[in-house]
């Protein structure tokens, strides 16, 4: 099929202004699809408003009721305008098991013969730990089969990473066949024409390094960790800096906890996206001590701003090693409490955090948006009845 007679329509939860990786990911793969000519859509719900504020072409946004404090809307079906566009899809791209994705995406390729491909991008067995005792075992179960029925009615099934494609063959083994690994794609090149932020109007004086978290302040990150470590660090004589940028329901704990460290740490809140290159570049080095991810698009946007990262070893950096042949582009602890040992090793070093920031670098260009979004239009063409 030629490019101008495909049309996409991917269905997300996560999509501007919610942030997360999942939402920078579907914006990102959206706008290459349309700079390429292709007929791209997105599906969502909520933030009708937003699209006054830049929105990108063909974003069908349907009114959404928000679901308790997060930043999640929900609704029972998509507009009927919406219907009308998703009606004339070559193919379905559903990124969310739950929400969206089930009550717009599964139902409606069943209905209408529109093939359909579906994304994992969450390790939701490693989410529900952070639930009550009580509700885990019925989430468990909720998840399995939700996700399991997806695989089988899909005919593509895709994760950005292999420790997440492991675990939905354990949950479908008679469709591996349709498993794929396609890693999560950003813009490379604002990375490289963006100016850093001026780290002395941040307090940073005297050439000391700078550590960067970026992401939500939540359960399944693993902050307190991070953030004990650092802090230790410090206690060990660690002349560095802790900038945390994104909120969540952990921040007023944490900012409690970091009192410890004096100024050394601080606290940004939630920053424009376009902006947190800024402050990567102004940074040294990428931390973070979570165990739950796929192929956080935090450390993508850390490794093309040149920055290395150290944090707890675990399967899903398996998508960032190795890094190009010869080269190296961060250290991995063992155990929380030898990441107070790296934290004081790389601030110390600052030829070792050169070596590392240039093998980030060179490691970032296998997450350029364009190849992941080439990797897509394969697949979509593959499918196509």
């Amino acid at each position: 099929m030629a490019p101008n007679n495909l049309r996409i329509g991917q269905f997300a939860d996560s999509y501007p202004p919610v942030i997360n990786g999942v939402s920078a990911f579907v914006h990102e793969h959206h706008g290459e699809l349309l700079a390429r000519g292709i007929d791209a859509h997105v599906f969502t719900f909520g933030y009708t408003w937003h699209r006054r504020a830049g929105e990108m072409r063909n974003v069908w946004r349907t009114f959404g009721l928000p679901l308790g404090a997060s930043p999640f809307r929900a609704n029972l079906d998509i507009d009927w305008r919406a219907q009308q566009a998703a009606r004339a899809l070559s193919v379905l791209h559903v990124h969310e098991p739950f929400g969206i994705g089930w009550i717009a995406g599964r139902p409606r390729a069943l209905r209408q013969r529109i093939p359909l491909v579906f994304t994992v991008h969450t390790r939701h067995d490693l989410y529900i730990p952070n639930w009550p005792r009580l509700m885990q075992r019925w989430m468990n179960w909720q998840a399995g089969r939700t996700i399991a029925a997806f695989i089988r009615h899909s005919s593509v099934t895709s994760a950005p990473s292999s420790d997440t494609v492991r675990w939905l063959q354990a949950l479908a083994p008679d469709q591996a066949g349709k498993l794929r690994v396609i890693r999560n794609g950003i813009r490379l090149d604002h990375f490289d024409s963006m100016p850093p932020v001026a780290r002395e109007a941040l307090g940073v004086e005297n050439g000391d390094p700078v550590l960067i978290y970026v992401g939500r302040l939540t359960p399944e990150k693993n902050l307190g960790v991070l953030l004990d470590a650092f802090i230790d660090a410090v206690r060990q004589g660690a002349r560095a800096h802790l900038w945390i940028v994104g909120d969540g329901e952990r921040r007023a704990e944490l900012e409690k906890r970091a009192q410890t460290a004096n100024a050394r740490v601080r606290f940004f809140g939630t920053l424009p996206r376009l902006v947190v290159p800024s402050y990567l570049r102004a940074a040294d080095v990428f931390v973070t001590a979570s165990l739950s991810e796929a192929n956080p698009v935090s450390v993508i946007e850390a490794l093309a701003a040149g920055l290395p990262y150290a944090g707890i070893d675990s399967a899903w950096w398996s998508e960032f090693e190795p890094a190009p042949p010869g080269t190296q582009a961060g250290l991995l602890a063992k155990s929380p409490a030898e990441l107070s040992g790296l934290i004081c090793r790389l601030a110390a070093d600052p030829h070792l955090r050169a070596v590392l920031g240039a093998g980030a670098k060179s490691l970032s260009r296998r997450f350029d948006i364009r190849d992941v979004t080439s990797q897509w239009l394969e697949i979509y063409r593959s499918v196509i009845i």
